[in-house]
């Protein structure tokens, strides 16, 4: 099928192809099956008792380790690094001396760590391998688009990491990272979904004007990680991954333009840990990447490289940081700002719904309350026209017995 090439400044340009089958819909045989059978990589507190893989201890990963207190000399030696990391939580600290010193990895789901890592034009390749694991098939990202100019924003929300490319097949790719997963994730999918192609009619219908042809629309693919997933992804404890489908209840077949993937990390984490070991069953690339975004601890890293030498160069580029305490901080504590101030956002809505839930049951039974003071009020009344007749009748009764 032929379409047209379109571009327009922070819009969305489309080489235009309908694909015949449901991309999204087809099934990963991955996720078919439980997602993890192997050995449990649960990292022990003590490093040097850590199995290294012969060809990759973790300082050839990780660089070489360094002193507590030389990481600390280093970031009392600038003002505004010491102060900023003074503002860290305890535990933020920990973390943060930890990657500093090679101990341990670094979240690499934050927004500024992730473009930096997978950023299509610097560092190409990388986000393809990754969307082809996720899509079940093999796609190439042509380029990364703005999300600025979206319509439809959320200040405050708990997405930690947004994204948008287009795929070379015109495809549009929407992956983001939410730190708690939304109540009516559905809902809010198909808003984006529909955001983004009325973006694609507005540019499309304005550069083929009349030869303007619905077929030109491409199809939108939301991906959404969850580092904390919402009670219904957890019904199904047993998957990580969820991929949506479209179908008529005849058979009829048509091409969604709207797909949706929901990835639970947290799910992941739980159904690896519940796993018995299976040291001779192999993880397979969709679980290293997996792993690769839900966990900094070392084991978890050694086994990934292990297996899939290539994400070595990754954690590579992340080790840069660890030498650059200024510019990690700045990163760092910005990350940390925007998801604190989104988690206070994010409660306080919580406690709104909550109240107003609340404040309508509350008023529900001051109803009931209200309408059963006027039964008993009615009762009450109808008591005491019973309790006169009785009287009078013991009244009648006295002047018979006298």
């Amino acid at each position: 099928m032929q379409q047209n090439h379109t571009s327009q400044q922070n819009q969305v340009s489309q080489q235009i192809h309908v694909p015949q089958q449901n991309p999204v819909s087809q099934q990963n045989s991955v996720a078919q099956q439980n997602p993890v059978s192997q050995q449990n990589p649960v990292a022990q507190p003590n490093h040097s008792s850590l199995i290294f893989p012969k060809n990759h201890p973790l300082p050839q990963i990780l660089g070489s380790p360094r002193l507590k207190s030389d990481v600390m000399q280093q970031i009392q030696n600038d003002p505004g690094t010491h102060s900023a990391f003074q503002a860290l939580s305890q535990q933020e600290q920990e973390a943060f001396l930890g990657f500093c010193m090679g101990e341990r990895g670094l979240k690499v789901t934050y927004d500024p760590f992730f473009k930096y890592i997978f950023h299509p034009e610097a560092r190409p390749g990388r986000l393809d391998r990754l969307l082809s694991c996720i899509l079940g098939q093999k796609v190439i990202v042509k380029k990364m688009l703005s999300t600025e100019r979206r319509p439809i924003s959320e200040n405050g929300s708990l997405v930690i990491l947004d994204i948008l490319v287009q795929l070379t097949d015109g495809r549009l790719v929407n992956v983001e990272m939410q730190r708690a997963g939304y109540n009516f994730p559905i809902e809010r999918c198909f808003c984006y979904g529909a955001d983004l192609l009325v973006r694609q009619y507005d540019v499309v219908k304005d550069e083929q004007g009349q030869r303007f042809s619905y077929r030109s629309i491409n199809p939108v693919i939301i991906i959404v990680l969850m580092e904390e997933s919402p009670a219904l992804f957890h019904s199904i404890p047993t998957k990580y991954i969820h991929r949506s489908r479209f179908s008529f209840d005849t058979g009829l077949k048509m091409t969604s333009l709207q797909n949706f993937i929901y990835i639970s990390l947290d799910i992941f984490r739980q159904t690896v840990h519940n796993k018995p070991v299976e040291p001779d069953v192999p993880m397979t690339e969709l679980e290293a990447w997996m792993y690769f975004l839900s966990s900094d601890e070392p084991a978890d890293i050694l086994r990934i490289i292990r297996e899939f030498p290539f994400f070595q160069r990754l954690y590579q580029d992340i080790v840069n940081f660890r030498f650059k305490p200024k510019e990690l901080i700045s990163m760092y504590s910005e990350a940390l700002r925007i998801m604190d101030e989104n988690t206070i956002k994010y409660m306080i809505d919580e406690l709104k719904e909550q109240l107003a839930v609340k404040t309508h049951e509350l008023s529900k039974m001051g109803s009931e309350l209200s309408k059963k003071d006027s039964q008993l009020s009615i009762m009450g009344s109808e008591l005491s026209k019973q309790n006169s007749e009785i009287e009078k009748l013991r009244a009648q009764l006295a002047k018979y017995e006298q």
